[in-house]
């Protein structure tokens, strides 16, 4: 698209390049993982005669949540709009695994290799699980249909497709081979649907479960960015920060890191997927580090960029022209905001000054159960942003050879307008 002019006046207006944060909404309170309340009894129903393995339903207790999980099926049905009967999200394994599939369930733990969601107009859903993954399937207050062999599994396949005309698949995360099993399985007059943009638009907005958990999430990693600063120090390994890292995220109390863990030191850190290799830190260097924690599934996404010792004048630069350039796309990130426009917000400040052309990728991401959530913030992006929305907004500038400089933060869309998530100091700290 046609570059458009940013006035240098407009993204600095009210935003110091250091403290351009709006005013900061209560955080939302994270949830308490379902686990910790303890497990509910289960009740066995009659399943015919087909032979299959029969389902257990999980009655006591999750009221809401069931309403929640409804209102999400409902939800992907109505941006599908396509006359389907059934929906099914069909796991692989490891790592094609759906995660539509928790999305839809509403379960936050487990793997579910070989596992599928089957859901109808109506709001309603099924599990098909192994056995193995029978107990965290409980949690989701859903009707389940537990297998102990293949053949067992395909012949629940087989009943849950039974009557069905047209079905709706998620393709870009449905295997090749899980397909075709699909395809075998169903009535010969069957058609199938990929439904994959619907499933994206329905993610894409937030429910307040989902922004509770990516704000957990965030609070973690944020705090752990703190922890991990008196660390970071000349003759450390990069390796060894990003080991730190995930420590201090776990000890928070994170599943995990979100992703490989970025821990860019000196030259490394103009390299924007760089991971974390055995190079010590030195005196001087510009430190890149992108990390997320990951709390009941759901993902957080920060990058914060360090200097050891003193910082040039060419350091403080290209930090000031990235956190300028991140608070005049913050600007534009309000609902009714085109994603196009907020990505030419950032990059049209960067190219304005010496780093032309050295912002080399995307503004941003959306984030939830994935940290790549479908969505993007890019020079191409048609999205309209809407209230509940999150992204990441993450502009940098590299220079090969020397380093690099970017921050990142995940940003809630709210009815007033944007609200960072993501809470990590933001200041150029020289340690």
């Amino acid at each position: 698209m046609p570059e458009k002019r940013l006035p240098l006046g407009e993204a600095e207006e009210d935003c110091h390049p250091l403290r351009g944060d709006p005013p900061f909404l209560p955080a939302v309170p994270p949830r308490c993982h379902p686990r910790a309340e303890g497990r509910r009894s289960t009740k066995t129903l009659p399943w015919g005669s087909t032979g299959a393995p029969r389902p257990t339903f999980n009655y006591a207790g999750g009221f809401l949540a069931t309403i929640r999980m409804r209102s999400r099926v409902k939800r992907i049905f109505r941006n599908v709009n396509d006359g389907l009967d059934l929906i099914v999200f069909m796991n692989a394994v490891e790592p094609h695994i759906d995660l539509s599939f928790f999305y839809a369930t509403g379960i936050t733990d487990g793997l579910f290799e070989s596992c599928g969601a089957w859901l109808t107009p109506d709001g309603g859903c099924e599990v098909t699980t192994s056995a193995l993954e029978e107990e965290a399937a409980k949690e989701a207050d859903l009707p389940l249909h537990v297998f102990r062999t293949r053949d067992e599994n395909l012949t629940l396949m087989k009943a849950r497709l039974r009557g069905h005309r047209r079905i709706g698949i998620n393709a870009m995360e449905l295997t090749y081979h899980m397909f075709s099993r699909l395809r075998k399985l169903a009535p010969r007059n069957a058609t199938f649907v990929d439904i994959s943009e619907a499933v994206v638009r329905t993610r894409v907005v937030k429910d307040e479960t989902e922004i509770g958990l990516v704000q957990k999430a965030c609070d973690v990693a944020s705090r752990a960015f703190e922890d991990l600063l008196p660390f970071i120090r000349p003759g450390v390994k990069e390796s060894d920060v990003a080991a730190e890292l995930a420590y201090r995220m776990q000890r928070r109390g994170a599943t995990g890191p979100s992703f490989r863990t970025i821990v860019g030191s000196g030259p490394n850190g103009a390299e924007p997927h760089y991971t974390a290799g055995p190079r010590k830190l030195r005196r001087g260097d510009l430190v890149v580090i992108d990390f997320g924690a990951m709390c009941d599934m759901y993902c957080s996404d920060i990058t914060r960029t360090v200097v050891l010792g003193k910082a040039s004048d060419e350091q403080r630069r290209m930090y000031a022209t990235v956190a300028r350039a991140q608070a005049a796309a913050l600007r534009k990130m309000r609902p009714g905001g085109r994603g196009n426009a907020v990505d030419a917000a950032a990059r049209e400040l960067i190219d304005r000054g010496p780093y032309k052309g050295r912002f080399i990728h995307g503004l941003g991401h959306s984030i939830g159960l994935a940290v790549h959530d479908g969505d993007a913030l890019n020079p191409s992006s048609t999205t309209v942003l809407k209230q509940n929305m999150i992204f990441t907004n993450e502009p940098g500038v590299y220079v090969p050879g020397f380093g690099g400089v970017r921050i990142e933060d995940d940003v809630l869309i709210t009815r007033s307008g944007p609200r960072y998530m993501t809470t990590a100091p933001r200041e150029f700290f020289e340690l």
